[in-house]
């Protein structure tokens, strides 16, 4: 994995790996919740591998807190034929982050289908979403989903939202070095929101209230993905 942006975490204090998983050996640190029974899901020799037909949620079992960063590589591959319609298509690198209930405490489980999750609080980034049209950043506040930022094509954009471009669409064959960040804010750096791929920055955030602190959870519909090297690194 190439080197990430670590100026965030500044001397003295250093990144440090407080988790991670080489996926060799299952599922025991995730928790799956999917929209339709023929979603395949392995983690073995080094690679998870997703292949579902519908909505599909992987929770990872440890909150985060902190200032942290997780990172990951992953890789859009052709839905599988039980997609149906969707067969074939790049879509749907997706994640929750610092997702709670509205009245906090870890995500109760839902069936996978993506309106089941309006109800929480967090930060969601679909990249490639709706057949590799839109990248988007947005926030639940347990009611609604509230776009903060965003890039689409010309068709289906939002008027706030940027025209989608290279750095911003999934690519067959293509292996995308995901990292995401969640810190404190101060006076001297107000972000505490940073998605990068690949060491660059897609969204930032410098909201006056933030979220900080929840479960993470990778999440995707009528895709296959293949994710690897998953690491949670804490600023200490």
């Amino acid at each position: 994995m190439p080197l990430m942006a670590t100026a965030w975490c500044e001397a003295p204090r250093r990144l440090q790996t407080i988790a991670s998983d080489d996926f060799r050996a299952g599922l025991t640190r995730w928790r799956l919740e999917a929209e339709d029974p023929r979603a395949v899901v392995t983690a073995q020799n080094g690679v998870l591998d997703i292949a579902t037909p519908a909505g599909l949620s992987l929770w990872w079992r440890e909150p985060l807190a902190g200032d942290y960063a997780i990172r990951f590589t992953a890789e859009a591959l052709p839905a599988p034929a039980s997609a149906g319609p969707h067969a074939g298509r790049l879509s749907d690198l997706n994640m929750f982050w610092n997702a709670e209930e509205p009245g906090g405490g870890a995500p109760a489980a839902r069936s996978g289908a993506f309106g089941s999750y309006d109800s929480l609080t967090t930060y969601y980034v679909g990249f490639g979403a709706n057949a590799n049209s839109t990248t988007r950043l947005r926030v639940y506040d347990g009611q609604h989903r509230r776009l903060l930022a965003g890039f689409a094509d010309p068709a289906i954009a939002e008027p706030t939202e940027e025209p989608m471009t290279t750095q911003t669409r999934l690519h067959p064959g293509q292996r995308l070095h995901i990292e995401i960040v969640s810190r404190q804010p101060t006076a001297t750096d107000p972000v505490h929101l940073r998605w990068l791929v690949d060491g660059q920055a897609v969204f930032t955030r410098a909201d006056p209230a933030p979220r900080l602190s929840g479960w993470f959870a990778l999440r995707t519909t009528a895709s296959r993905l293949q994710i690897q090297d998953f690491q949670v690194l804490q600023c200490r």
